[in-house]
């Protein structure tokens, strides 16, 4: 009799020009038992994703980097794999993240910095309301 497969850890893709963050969420994130991918700005987010046939679970993003804001590369993810579960973060004030673009009091965000369960909590909830990840046929 065959052995079934099983599927991997869910994955999660950590955008942030920060080190210290990258490393703080994937320790977080490694304990909880989660894949995590990490990336410094958009174009390294979007040859991480485009590595992943099976895709990520979560994407988790600054919104203010240096190269490209996070809104803009959020949207860059979007049109390449619809339906992905984005999770907004930034340090900065509600004025800051208006100028950046992000105006919907209901998208999922995360305030830095975070503690273990602040990202566990946000992390819980935006898969919780996710449409499911994205199939290997919009990777294509």
């Amino acid at each position: 009799m065959p052995v079934p497969t099983v599927p991997g850890p869910p994955t999660i893709l950590v955008i942030d020009d920060e080190p210290a963050v990258r490393r703080t969420a994937r320790l977080f994130l490694s304990e909880w038992g989660f894949r995590v991918l990490e990336a410094e700005h958009g174009e390294e987010a979007m040859a991480e994703l485009a590595m992943v046939p099976s895709g990520v679970q979560l994407v988790i993003v600054d919104i203010v980097l240096p190269m490209e804001d996070g809104i803009k590369v959020a949207h860059r993810i979007l049109e390449r794999w619809p339906g992905q579960p984005i999770l907004y973060m930034s340090a900065h004030s509600a004025e800051v993240l208006l100028g950046h673009g992000l105006t919907d009091q209901q998208t999922a965000f995360l305030a830095k910095p975070f503690t273990r369960e602040e990202l566990l909590q946000k992390v819980q909830a935006a898969l919780e309301t996710a449409s499911g990840p994205r199939s290997k046929q919009q990777a294509l």
